[in-house]
């Protein structure tokens, strides 16, 4: 593929948009390779564009957040920390970016929100400091304390594994975990939460709970288990990452006192993100050394980054309404078509409260990673699950969790569309991906 010189505030060339992301390349760098499909089975001849369906794994950088990051990487390079024009000036746009993403969130002060590298480094810091903090209370009270003397956190089976491996590491220091179970679509019911909470006795020192999954875009009922968590006095935290920018996120109308959310999720850059922490909820220190982001989290801010991430959440919300309905359309039409061709396929995750850019599949007697690399070959980049969990020969925890026929525990495939997915590029997306499943199948039945 032939390299765009688009600059990043024009309109995109139409030649040099990214097959499946309706998006200009954001930098005028060597795009990835056009994979040409085998024109083999039902596939047409014409049918040659490689087309990018794996948006829950990372997005393309937006010309909007590049346009925006550009004066940081060059003649805006001052340090916020300093006292100089520079770095006035430098300070001031992070007061702005950070004011403009409490706004975006629903927060109350822009002193809620703290800009962090991203997803699992917000996970991993509310959890582990939760039960430091716990610790720490319950060394100033002393043995005469009646709450128990190890910090219980609750979360479900279908975390992310930076919720998962953290929460094991938690265990293995002595802290008490329960994992919540889920129904058949991926749901967690308060009824459950309320049960652990009453079961295990005092308060607990956190619950942890995603908005929405990743790999089968379950979308849970975080405002009523927050709710349920409040009522039993334990503080509640939601990993958002797959879900800021895809349906509306408002941390007062979620009751939450913690929410993680990654810029690469929605179109802004990589290595960014932001923590909310509701006033009154404290944690400690993260990262110890210089005053920034209020103590808590040390090191000279990225302000290239930050900034590339509130113009892209900015952008994904103002197209937001019209995007979700339009994209949710064509993943029901997909998942439609694909079910009602190959046998033995079954739709995951809840039908209705779901993230409306995700098709997520379990599929009898077919490997997930050799549908997957037929994909590809055909000209769809596609996933089994979590890109976090590549390279693992376990089955996906979240179809475990689920319940999903074990003949189909080795067969999930993520479909995840952008979400200016054109209805040609779904109709094309549908016919590989039964052409994929076939070719697996009979492949599988081999091996």
């Amino acid at each position: 593929m032939t390299t765009s010189s688009t600059p990043a505030s024009a309109s995109p060339n139409p030649a040099s948009v990214l097959p499946g992301t309706g998006r200009a390349p954001a930098t005028s760098a060597t795009a990835p390779e056009t994979h040409k499909p085998s024109a083999a089975g039902d596939l047409a001849a014409g049918d040659r564009t490689y087309i990018y369906a794996d948006n829950a794994a990372t997005t393309p950088l937006s010309p909007r957040a590049l346009e925006a990051m550009m004066p940081y990487l060059t003649d805006r390079f001052g340090n916020p920390s300093g006292i100089h024009r520079v770095a006035r000036e430098a300070a001031r746009a992070l007061a702005d970016a950070r004011g403009r993403m409490a706004e975006l969130l629903g927060a109350q002060d822009p002193a809620e929100i703290v800009f962090t590298s991203g997803g699992t480094e917000s996970d991993n810091w509310v959890l582990r400091g939760s039960a430091q903090l716990w610790r720490e209370k319950q060394a100033q009270r002393g043995d005469s304390g009646t709450a128990p003397r190890q910090p219980l956190i609750v979360t479900s089976a279908i975390e992310h594994h930076a919720v998962l491996h953290t929460c094991a590491e938690l265990e293995r220091a002595g802290a008490h975990v329960v994992y919540l179970p889920v129904d058949e679509q991926g749901r967690i019911s308060s009824q459950d939460l309320e049960r652990a909470l009453a079961h295990e006795g005092g308060p607990a020192a956190l619950v942890s709970v995603m908005l929405a999954n990743n790999e089968i875009g379950t979308v849970e009922d975080v405002a009523e288990l927050a709710r349920a968590a409040h009522a039993r006095n334990a503080p509640f935290h939601t990993d958002a990452v797959q879900a800021v920018g895809h349906i509306p996120v408002n941390v007062t109308d979620l009751g939450v006192d913690a929410l993680s959310l990654s810029a690469h999720k929605f179109h802004g850059p990589r290595g960014v993100g932001a923590l909310y922490l509701r006033r009154g909820f404290d944690l400690p220190p993260l990262i110890r050394g210089g005053a920034q982001e209020r103590h808590l989290r040390a090191g000279t801010e990225n302000l290239a980054g930050i900034a590339g991430m509130v113009a892209a959440l900015e952008e994904q919300i103002d197209n937001l309404a019209a995007a979700q309905a339009r994209v949710a359309a064509l993943r029901d039409r997909l998942v439609s078509v694909v079910c009602n061709a190959v046998p033995d396929v079954h739709p995951t995750g809840d039908p209705v409260r779901r993230l409306p850019s995700i098709a997520s599949f379990a599929c009898e007697n077919i490997d997930g990673e050799l549908a997957v690399v037929i994909l590809d070959q055909l000209g769809v980049a596609a996933a089994t699950g979590s890109a976090c969990s590549t390279g693992s020969t376990d089955p996906s925890h979240v179809a475990v969790a689920i319940g999903a026929p074990p003949a189909s525990l080795h067969g999930t495939l993520r479909l995840s569309l952008s979400d200016t997915v054109t209805d040609e590029e779904a109709e094309l997306i549908a016919r590989r991906t039964i052409e994929a499943l076939r070719r697996a199948r009979s492949l599988s039945a081999m091996m």
